[in-house]
């Protein structure tokens, strides 16, 4: 236990900070951006006192009780890896919206709800309490969804926030069931995450069945139930074919630091839950379904790469390399073995740094060009000359997501290919590892067209990024290179913390 509760005081200060930082923005609104910035700030240093207790310690628990219900937050070698990556992404978001916020309305709202975004996201991956995982489930979408309406692409983003909405609510639906059938089902009713163990029977049905066999037979099939319900609503929230056809609208659309954060971190809280809640009540279950998920990945793997090729929007371009990124994780995921599960994790960890820049990228494009002129990668070119920090930021996040060495991205996917190897499925290894060049394609296809070749006269005052953009994207490609150089800062408590799964 802690000495002082670091996690309840980080989760407690974006909330707390929300409605102060409306106040404060309401004279002026960039007074709004500095105060959320100063909060994620502090949110860094204050998570990273308890990273340090748990490394000391091996674990780092922080516990409540309420009447018979135990709630908390706990580190371990998984949340603490991704609770570090989307504390780094949602600070250095925050830092990027002041520049590119700077001369839209309402900034103080806008700081407010992306605080409290921020806490949600976090609160999904500390919780130690099925309930208060939920709670803060959707304590993620509903910020996210005034932050696309109001600040989105008009007319288009009230319509697409709404579909953003029905579609992820709809996911929510389904792990809401799956919850309260774990708990009326469990052979010891319980809500607490950390109750199980991969090998504890979730299910137990000897009061209504006598004959023990029956009873096992009955408690399977409810399990393997509960994970169609718990996959489901978790693949709808990683935009996995053919439920990701709310996310290149709403990721496009959104304000481009929101676009960072849906498509950086939040997308892949769904992976995360899916090792722990699937993969901790449920592996004997989840394990059936290797074939069908690993197949799902690998469609979503493809489809969204070839949707990428042929975009000429940028912020669309990302979005549905997203789509195709999300495949590489459930691909992963799917195998339901150690090797395949960490190299999903590590890719949530590479992926959102490289994403998140890319999206950074967009922003720095359309803020120094102009909106409509910014996306479209038809009419820009040669930029590299005018904007050396972003084209070489550019090339090294499209070249981690491409998976090139030594850049994060390589390892991550490699592992995640190893994992499919050992699990027998030689085809589908083999169209996943063909699938990395559309990936490369598209990718090489951007930055040729955005920042090589003749500068269009209209173009020849454009600048590069302001400080406040700079230094975020800056971290962030930094990051890349020495994951990519020293990997084992994440994957040793990855390893580590799955040692449930074969």
């Amino acid at each position: 236990m802690a000495l002082f509760n670091y996690l309840t005081f980080t989760v407690l200060l974006m909330l707390i900070g929300a409605p102060i930082a409306w106040i404060i923005g309401r004279r002026n609104g960039r007074y709004a951006g500095i105060f959320a910035l100063l909060i994620m700030l502090t949110c860094l240093v204050t998570f990273g006192l308890a990273w340090w207790e748990f490394v000391v310690a091996g674990d780092y628990t922080e516990a409540f009780f309420w009447g018979p219900f135990l709630f908390g937050w706990l580190l371990d070698g998984l949340s603490a890896t991704v609770g570090g990556i989307v504390l780094v992404l949602t600070t250095a978001a925050t830092c990027f919206s002041l520049a590119y916020m700077s001369k839209e309305h309402g900034k103080n709202r806008y700081y407010a709800l992306l605080l409290m975004y921020n806490a949600g996201i976090l609160g999904v991956v500390l919780a130690t309490n099925l309930f208060q995982f939920y709670i803060f489930w959707e304590l993620m979408l509903i910020p996210s969804y005034f932050l696309i309406a109001e600040w989105g692409t008009k007319p288009k983003s009230t319509g697409i926030a709404l579909k953003y909405f029905i579609f992820t609510h709809i996911g929510a639906v389904l792990i809401i069931v799956g919850i309260a059938g774990m708990w009326a089902l469990s052979s010891v009713p319980t809500l607490n995450m950390y109750g199980f163990t991969g090998t504890t029977p979730v299910i137990n049905l000897s009061w209504a069945f006598p004959q023990a066999n029956l009873a096992q037979i009955f408690a399977f099939e409810l399990m393997k139930i509960l994970v169609i319900l718990f996959t489901i609503g978790f693949a709808v929230k990683m935009a996995i074919f053919p439920l990701h056809t709310w996310l290149p609208d709403a990721h496009a659309e959104a304000p481009t630091p929101i676009s960072v954060i849906l498509s950086g971190v939040m997308i892949e809280t769904a992976a995360y839950a899916m090792i722990r809640i699937l993969m901790t009540f449920l592996l004997p279950a989840y394990s059936i379904f290797v074939y069908i998920l690993m197949g799902f990945g690998l469609v979503t793997m493809i489809y969204g790469g070839l949707m990428a090729l042929a975009q000429k929007d940028t912020k669309r371009l990302f979005a549905y390399s997203s789509v195709s990124q999300m495949g590489y994780i459930f691909l992963g995921l799917g195998t339901a073995i150690l090797l395949g599960v960490v190299g999903a994790t590590f890719h949530i960890f590479t992926h959102a740094l490289g994403k998140g820049l890319l999206f950074m990228v967009a922003g720095v494009l359309i803020l120094q060009i102009g909106h409509e002129r910014g996306r479209d990668i038809n009419v820009m070119g040669g930029l590299a000359r005018k904007m050396p920090w972003t084209a070489t930021i550019a090339l090294i996040a499209g070249l981690s997501i491409a998976g090139t060495p030594p850049l994060a991205g390589f390892l991550s996917e490699f592992i995640i290919f190893g994992g499919a190897a050992l699990a027998s499925t030689f085809y589908i290894l083999i169209f996943a590892v063909a699938s990395t060049a559309l990936t490369a394609s598209y990718i090489l296809w951007f930055v040729k067209r955005v920042f090589f070749g003749a500068t269009p006269n209209d173009l020849e005052n454009v600048t590069d990024s302001p400080l406040t953009m700079r230094i975020p994207m800056i971290f962030l490609a930094l990051f890349i290179i020495i994951l990519g150089i020293w990997p084992w800062i994440v994957l040793n408590p990855l390893f580590g913390a799955i040692t449930w799964i074969p």
